[in-house]
């Protein structure tokens, strides 16, 4: 169990997959991760397939290839960093964050203290 130092919500608009929605998330986190000189981190996803394209030694060649390629370049650059699939209710604050986003017209990230306008998801699951 680690701390919450930081945290982003993005709105997307026209994706054609959640597989592409979740690698976008997972990349905007290690890359708060790089900015912020966060090291070790642990990244959990629902998304089990993404785990494999990222541990995956071969070349991407899907839709999700250059994500991958990003994803993969801030791994490396966070010493000991790593990403493990967890299921849909071991991770409800993502969830619950990612639902926010899909109706609402704002980004957010912090870092530091949760912000009020989502602080109730984070508190329900985390502790900070």
């Amino acid at each position: 169990m680690g701390d919450i130092v930081g945290g982003i919500c993005l709105k997307v608009n026209s994706v054609a997959s959640p597989d592409i929605v979740e690698a976008m998330a997972c990349r905007a986190a290690c890359s708060l991760a790089v900015q912020y000189h966060l090291s070790p981190i642990m990244v959990e996803t629902d998304c089990q397939s993404l785990v494999y394209a990222i541990e995956s030694e071969g070349e991407e060649t899907s839709s999700l290839g250059r994500i991958i390629e990003d994803i993969n370049f801030s791994l490396g650059m966070l010493v000991g960093s790593s990403l493990r699939h967890v299921y849909r209710e071991a991770n409800m604050v993502a969830h619950n964050l990612a639902k926010l986003a899909l109706h609402s017209s704002f980004n957010i990230s912090w870092s530091g203290l949760v912000p009020p306008v989502i602080r109730s998801f984070v508190a329900s699951h985390c502790t900070f």
